[in-house]
């Protein structure tokens, strides 16, 4: 008889799966709980969207799990284009995540469209992007396409904030 141990050597993939799955009942428990009032009652309902990534979850949960069951693993040092023994570079890391942490902080403040084209430009220099110009550039309208996707688009509204009156 096979130990338990030897049975699942190898198989680390069915801990993605499993946390796939448990994300799948999160989100579906989440969606029935979501309520239909007169603002958001519309041909589907807002419960429509959250259910399918629910079921989307779990359907690749489900996938997974089969896969590695049946032997199949994911071979990363094939597909990466990286060097897997050198470490991570921290300080490009460490500034992403200052840049996202004063982003989140300067939102209401400066606006989505600064923020964002901000956080851009800096993830792009912090990347090791020598385009000054055009980083900056496509910040700014990416940044300013997305507000005016959401708010006229969607009808969702975003903080304006320095730029109110303006947009």
């Amino acid at each position: 008889m096979t130990a338990p141990h030897t049975l699942m050597r190898g198989r680390s993939e069915l801990g993605v799966a499993a946390l796939l799955g448990v994300l799948a009942v999160v989100v579906a428990v989440d969606a029935a709980g979501i309520r239909h009032t007169a603002v958001n009652a519309g041909v589907m309902g807002p419960q429509v969207v959250p259910t399918v990534i629910a079921a989307g979850l779990g359907a690749c949960a489900l996938a997974l799990t089969v896969n590695v069951l049946r032997g199949g693993h994911g071979h990363p040092e094939e597909g990466e284009d990286i060097d897997l023994t050198t470490g991570a570079h921290w300080p490009t890391l460490l500034g992403l995540a200052g840049l996202i942490l004063a982003a989140a902080l300067t939102m209401d403040a400066l606006g989505f469209v600064i923020t964002s084209g901000l956080l851009f430009y800096g993830s792009t220099l912090l990347l090791g992007s020598r385009h000054y110009v055009w980083g900056l550039l496509i910040g700014a309208g990416l940044a300013v396409a997305t507000f005016y996707g959401f708010v006229l688009g969607l009808g969702i509204p975003l903080p304006a904030g320095l730029l109110t009156g303006i947009l």
